[in-house]
């Protein structure tokens, strides 16, 4: 018997040219290594011979029958489950039981490639082999590229040699895409370990089966992204949550770096700022010291800087690929892919987040869309906390100087002499005085005078250790609280003061000399007012001494002057 609807055409298989053979009636495609092989698995053709015995026909309508009941049984199993796992699993195990096969996986299609979902009846080694495909390779990448069944009746024979299916034992391979609204979703394919010929009524069984475990697929998919979002919708507000709260604190930065990293399924997360052109990681969340120390990038020419610029979220899938990574910071991060979104608020762009990944990955625009989100309530939780630590300096500084003002001193004498009755030790403090301030305000008026009070802070603050406090106590005081400090430390600090004024005062350009009057009191648990009291008397001693000393030295020039007149 002859089918007049039989044709062919070449098509290129691993690097090799075969021929596809294909039935026009029933549009399968019959992989095979001549047109023999194509016309004997051609049965709708055979069923149509009407000089075939009646018997014969009889038997394969039974049997197309059975394949129908079969493939309704699919249907009905495939469609009763939202669960892409249940849905895949049931569909290839009802194909395998109903082609009576010894083998079959399916596989998704997933970022330009093919990757396995499950397997049956085959060795790990094999399933490692074919885990991910490209469309190029084997039979499967054949049934993505060309969207249509193809058969294999030898993996062994002919120009279209499959080694890897060869090594594994088998002989036969059927393969149909899995396709949902013009849209590929993966392969299924299924193989025997014993010469076999499959009929049209199989092809078209398997082909009709994959179109609704594709239908099925592409629901449990909808589904699952549905559930995704839902969930993510919900990690979002309760990472916005758990910043919000954490508002009081001083670890805000510190909050937003760990919600982003948990709301994206990763642990690696980074503050970026903008400074001098530059963007830096300001603070970092499981990031090494070595990554905040190379990460300084341009900010016209590098993909954070370009997220800062452009105000949207930047996604790199892949650094390998990608020119703009640096390949030194991605090393010293350990990630292979990210994803930044800008920190906007209503003053600007604050800065970025950024999330880090070990793998490559394809983001959707859902991960943009919500990092994006996440970002900017983070934006304005990281501006409050701007705002109260401003206040916080406000209160607690001298605005004229920028050193500490009266209150915060008293709370810091208050709590060291609160530390020495409990532990004992020694404080020191110095209490300085301006002199002839109001000489200057009245000379060279007021901005002057002030210049001389600020320029007097600094040097008292570049003086002093860390663990000193600097503060203006009023009008032309100041005191310089030194905890843990004996007579002889103090000491060392005030010749390190008046060093200081004294090199201030011989600069060219020091039009305005700083003098100052200074007392040191040092003492063990004390009442602090008594303190104050004793290092301002000291103080005053001073001021005492040097203007009588003045007086002493005025009073010479005077008598000088009298005897060389007479």
């Amino acid at each position: 018997m002859d089918c007049k609807f039989l044709d062919s055409y070449e098509a290129e298989l691993d690097g090799r040219t075969i021929d596809v053979w294909y039935c026009r009636k029933r549009d399968p495609f019959v992989l095979g290594p001549s047109r023999e092989v194509a016309l004997r698995t051609c049965s709708g053709c055979r069923l149509s011979d009407h000089t075939r015995p009646p018997s014969e026909l009889a038997s394969e309508v039974e049997r197309r029958n059975q394949e129908l009941v079969a493939l309704n049984a699919i249907v009905s199993a495939v469609n009763s489950s939202l669960d892409l796992s249940t849905v895949l699993n049931t569909g290839l195990d009802k194909a395998i039981e109903i082609l009576q096969v010894d083998a079959g996986w399916i596989a998704l299609a997933s970022d330009d490639a093919l990757r396995l979902a499950l397997h049956r009846g085959v060795s790990a080694e094999y399933a490692r082999a074919i885990s991910t495909l490209t469309a190029q390779e084997g039979v499967v990448g054949l049934v993505a590229r060309e969207q249509q069944t193809a058969v294999v009746e030898d993996v062994t024979a002919g120009r279209d040699k499959l080694p890897l299916a060869a090594a594994e034992g088998l002989v036969t391979i059927l393969a149909t895409p899995l396709k949902a609204q013009g849209r590929l979703l993966g392969v299924m394919a299924v193989a025997t370990r014993a010469q076999r010929s499959y009929s049209a009524d199989d092809i078209y069984f398997v082909s009709s089966a994959g179109a609704q475990l594709a239908s099925a697929i592409e629901h449990a998919l909808l589904f699952a992204e549905q559930i995704d979002r839902v969930e993510r919708e919900r990690r979002l507000l309760q990472a916005v949550e758990t910043v919000n709260r954490s508002l009081g604190s001083h670890a805000v930065s510190t909050t937003v770096l760990a919600e982003a990293a948990r709301l994206m399924n990763t642990s690696k997360a980074a503050l970026l700022v903008e400074r001098d052109g530059r963007v830096i990681a300001e603070d970092v969340h499981n990031l090494s010291a070595e990554f905040c120390r190379l990460f300084v990038l341009p900010l016209d020419d590098s993909l954070p800087g370009q997220a800062i610029r452009d105000g949207a979220p930047v996604a790199v899938g892949d650094v390998g690929r990608e020119p703009l990574a640096d390949a030194a910071i991605s090393a010293a991060g350990g990630y292979r892919a990210f994803l930044t979104a800008p920190l906007q608020s209503s003053k600007g762009t604050y800065g970025a987040l950024s999330v880090f990944f070990e793998s490559p990955r394809r983001f959707s625009d859902d991960d943009k869309t919500i990092l994006a989100t996440f970002a900017s309530q983070a934006t304005v939780a990281l501006e409050n906390q701007r705002l109260i630590r401003e206040k916080d300096v406000l209160a607690r500084t001298d605005g004229l100087t920028q050193v500490f003002n009266r209150s915060y001193l008293e709370l810091s004498l208050d709590q060291t002499m609160r530390s020495l009755h409990r532990n004992g030790g020694l404080v020191s403090l110095l209490f300085i005085d301006v002199d002839d301030l109001k000489t200057v305000n009245d000379q060279r008026g007021h901005m002057a005078g002030d210049r001389v009070l600020r320029d007097l802070a600094r040097l008292l603050a570049d003086s002093c250790r860390e663990t000193d406090t600097v503060a203006r106590y009023g009008g032309d005081e100041f005191v310089v609280l030194m905890p843990d400090t004996d007579a002889r430390g103090a000491r060392q600090v005030l010749a390190k003061i008046d060093d200081a004024i004294a090199r201030r005062n011989a600069a060219d350009d020091a039009a305005i000399p700083v003098r100052a009057s200074m007392g040191l009191q040092t003492s063990g648990w004390s009442d602090p007012e008594q303190l104050l009291l004793a290092a301002d008397r000291s103080m005053y001693e001073m001021k005492r001494r040097r203007a009588a000393s003045h007086d002493v030295a005025a009073d010479a020039v005077l008598r000088t002057d009298d005897t060389a007149g007479r």
